[in-house]
């Protein structure tokens, strides 16, 4: 009995639900408040929301350039939820939209500080 209750803790600590598809909830508004680009041409964005939670997200394709001097706007669905039917879009090229094919529970980026969990 003893081991169940150790198995169970172990599967709700904030290690285990790193790397899990998820999505974003209340992310309308502003809520994703930092953006960091992955490696390169990696397609992968890393975003922070309010709650200081870090996501990985996968792009669909090349979307950002390595830096950080790029805005970044998105769409949610009508509940300000970001999930995979929703796009990212560069500011400083309007025609270069970038749909989402996953977004994942994620440490911080090198560099960057917050929980990383959810």
């Amino acid at each position: 009995m003893v081991s169940f209750f150790i198995a169970m803790a172990l599967a709700s600590s904030p290690a285990a639900l790193l790397g899990k598809e998820t999505v974003i909830t209340n992310a309308g508004g502003g809520a994703l408040r930092e953006w960091q680009a992955g490696p390169a041409r990696s397609g992968i964005v890393y975003v922070r929301d309010r709650r200081e939670q870090w996501y990985q997200v996968t792009l669909t394709g090349p979307c950002t350039t390595d830096t950080a001097l790029d805005t970044l706007t998105y769409t949610t669905d009508v509940n300000g939820t970001f999930d995979r039917f929703s796009r990212i879009n560069v500011a400083r090229y309007p025609n270069r939209i970038c749909g989402i094919s996953s977004i994942k529970t994620s440490l911080p980026p090198k560099g960057k500080t917050g929980f990383g969990k959810r």
